[in-house]
């Protein structure tokens, strides 16, 4: 399109250009005009103290000089700070931002939108108006010459998100205008527009625009990715059902490293789709990331689905290599694992004879990476051929050393399929005290879904409480707030009353007390020194220390509310309110930087090889868009860290995340990390630092496996993966950890 006829399109959508208005200036505490240290300070190199206020979060201490300086160097990282600051408290970031929108630097510009896709919670009107004019100047001025220095932040691809981010009407409609305004920047838009679906049910025009798109002949740039929003709906009417599979049979006849988002958009066709998905999941021309994310879909679809899985299944093991010991060391391996769990718990009749076969596999003696395959295989198998009988010779069988964790999580499903009980709720009782803190935390999971299991509910949530553990302990406490009847008793005046036949008759929500055992054990751990990176056991404990009105929950939530942490003060300050504080709102803290910024600090690129017994791997760590992170975990690799780390999560298709040395996913290095996000891509193999809510980054970081653009500005991006990550197992232990220098 050219640059007359895309601003008469432009036009038509109402895209109109307006005035972003500049902002005063906010002088950082102590300096100030008047402050014998100004000129000092002004002297410092500004990108030096430019860190120094995003460190601190202080959005003050950006100056305006260094917001308008001809240096675009200076600029940016002014820009990147508010933009980062933004996403913790967003106070005094609206106007610069807003005002950095019209900068003649592409990156500043791309930063500024990022900023306020962040803070437009109660502004949205306004925000999508600012956002969208200058998606309308970037978009007409695309054939002309760009001033910056990296491609991945492209702004109309920054701003498009920012819109979708804000969400609502408004936005739908801009963003629907220039999908038809701006067909080449088709890609873009659909990725915004899936930000907008995840809040809100799309029009029925942008759905069949997107739809339009997908199925188009000749395909059109941006055809895959078009479904991306219509994957992300909660559910569509009937009557789309079969446009959304013909647009999806239409992206998956045609190569594209997107077809993946036909695979997710099929099962918002229903079981129209169900047939397509079963070709898909055991098709071999497809990738095993794809082939894993159909066999996601059919496990969630029901006895239709789990049928269609079993003949996936069935036609995959027709190629013996699948489970030779090279296929099972392969990529191929969790797309297989994924077709299994895909069959469902209680197995349909046809998925007998696969299952049986892999329920035979040898397990070999002396390869542990193609044992722990094995047993995998094995037991998942075993748990859908038992058909909750937990103590089927299948499944009691299935991992042969008896030292895994895999054999009793299967055995510990299968039995929470039926009410548990006499046997069932010995078998309970033994498996969560088990020593392997995996099992312990699916067994108190198991809690919120067994109302059956009254006191012994209580009973394992005291002792989850009183674990060492931090996941164990996270885990008793969400329970408790999701159930807190799980722990309480019924009130004595409440057991009086029903005795007395004078009494009203109970209501729907009688008085409840906290058993001593339950305040005590919730009590001793609040009270627990616990590592500051621990972010989701202390909150959770303070959240069940309110779900169950624990008399010191109040003075917990007071200590909470001054804590450095952004994600503990927000529960802290959700605690207050609950509690009905008249001051509920948490003071802004300085993050604490002295953990957060190892010295030296990384300035290049570095290398990070990784030896584990399963092969080897490596992450590029690159500090120019996570400074802090990137230095953070070539630190703790050259400290040896990670050597024998656990490999503790793997989805297939999805993510491979390592680096907490309790294997569990909730622990860390001790230390917390401040959050360096960035509206950048996550592709295959882009490196990312995993969280818990913001500012909770420690030690952990993931992998991804595929394009999954709801992780874009989420999660800071620190680096590139080499190796073949999509045949990590979980389980896997890194062996050895190299940096070259």
């Amino acid at each position: 399109m050219t640059g007359s006829s895309r601003a008469r399109a432009l036009a038509h959508v109402g895209l109109l250009l307006v005035f972003v208005p500049g902002c005063p200036r906010h002088p950082p505490p102590g300096l100030d005009a008047g402050h014998a240290g100004a000129d000092a300070a002004r002297a410092a190199s500004p990108l030096a103290l430019i860190g120094v206020a995003e460190d601190r979060r202080r959005a003050p201490e950006v100056l305006e000089e260094w917001r308008r300086s001809p240096d675009p160097q200076v600029r940016r990282r002014a820009i990147r700070a508010l933009a980062r600051i933004a996403d913790a408290d967003g106070a005094g970031v609206e106007g610069p931002l807003l005002a950095a929108l019209s900068d003649e630097d592409d990156e500043v510009v791309a930063w500024a939108a990022y900023g306020l896709g962040w803070t437009c919670k109660g502004k949205e009107a306004a925000y999508v108006k600012a956002l969208a004019a200058r998606l309308a100047s970037l978009t007409m001025q695309d054939a002309a010459p760009r001033a910056s220095s990296r491609s991945d932040l492209d702004p109309v691809s920054v701003t498009a998100r920012a819109i979708g981010r804000c969400g609502g009407g408004e936005a739908e409609g801009v963003l629907l205008g220039l999908l038809r305004a701006a067909p080449d920047r088709a890609e873009e838009v659909a990725y915004a527009l899936g930000s907008v679906a995840g809040r809100r049910v799309l029009s029925d025009e942008t759905l069949g625009a997107l739809l339009d798109l997908a199925e188009a002949d000749p395909p059109r740039p941006g055809a895959a990715a078009a479904l991306f929003p219509v994957a992300r709906l909660d559910h569509i009417e009937t009557p789309w059902a079969l446009r959304v599979l013909k647009a999806s049979r239409a992206v998956l006849a045609r190569p594209s490293p997107l077809r993946a988002f036909a695979i997710r958009a099929l099962e918002k066709a229903g079981l129209l789709a169900v047939g397509d998905l079963g070709r898909a999941a055991a098709d071999a021309a497809l990738t095993p990331e794809e082939r894993a994310d159909a066999a996601r879909v059919l496990g969630r679809m029901g006895a239709q689905g789990h049928e269609a899985a079993a003949g996936a299944l069935a036609r995959t093991l027709r190629d013996h290599a699948t489970v030779s010991p090279e296929g099972l060391m392969s990529d191929g391996f969790n797309a297989l694992l994924a077709l299994v769990q895909a069959v469902g718990a209680d197995a349909p009749k046809n998925a007998d004879e696969p299952l049986r076969a892999l329920a035979a596999l040898a397990v070999p003696a002396s390869n542990a990476p193609l044992a722990r395959r094995t047993v995998a295989l094995r037991c998942a198998a075993g748990a859908a051929l038992a058909r909750a009988a937990f103590d089927a010779e299948v499944l009691t069988s299935c991992d042969p050393d008896g030292t895994g964790v895999t054999g009793e999580l299967a055995r510990l499903a299968a039995l929470l399929r039926r009410p548990v009980g006499g046997e069932r709720l010995k078998a309970l009782r033994t498996l969560a005290a088990s020593p392997r803190v995996k099992v312990r935390e699916a067994a108190l999971e198991a809690v919120a879904l067994h109302p059956e299991l009254g006191e012994h509910a209580r009973a394992m949530l005291v002792a989850g409480l009183a674990a060492p553990e931090p996941g164990v302990v996270a885990t008793a406490a969400e329970t408790i707030v999701q159930h807190p009847e799980r722990v309480l008793t019924l009130a004595a005046s409440e057991r009086r009353a029903a005795l007395d036949p004078r009494a009203p008759p109970p209501t729907s929500h009688p008085a409840m007390d906290l058993p001593h055992d339950v305040a005590a054990a919730l009590t001793q751990a609040l009270a627990h020194a616990w590592a500051e990176d621990l972010v989701e056991t202390r909150t959770a404990l303070l959240d069940a220390a309110v779900a169950v009105s624990l008399p010191q929950a109040k003075d917990a939530a007071t200590r909470a509310c001054a804590d450095a942490n952004v994600t503990v003060r927000e529960h802290a300050s959700k605690a207050l309110r609950a509690l009905g504080a008249p001051q509920s709102d948490c003071p802004l803290r300085d993050s604490p930087r002295a953990a957060a910024a190892p010295d030296p600090p990384v300035a290049h690129p570095v290398r990070v090889a990784f030896e584990t017994d399963a092969g080897k791997l490596a992450i590029v760590f690159e500090p120019d868009l996570a400074p802090l992170g990137a230095s953070r975990f070539v630190a703790l690799a050259r400290a040896g860290f990670y050597k024998g780390i656990v490999v503790h999560r793997v989805v297939p298709g999805y993510v491979v995340q390592f680096g907490d040395p309790g294997g569990d996913g909730y622990g860390g290095s001790g230390a917390l990390l401040r959050c360096e996000t960035s509206p950048v891509a996550f592709g295959p193999l882009d490196v990312g630092v995993a969280l818990a809510g913001r500012d909770t980054g420690s030690s952990q970081v993931f992998v991804s496996l595929g394009r999954y653009p709801k992780l874009d500005g989420d999660y800071a991006r620190v680096g590139r993966a080499e190796g073949d990550w999509g045949a990590v197992a979980e389980g896997d232990i890194i062996t050895a950890v190299k940096v070259e220098e």
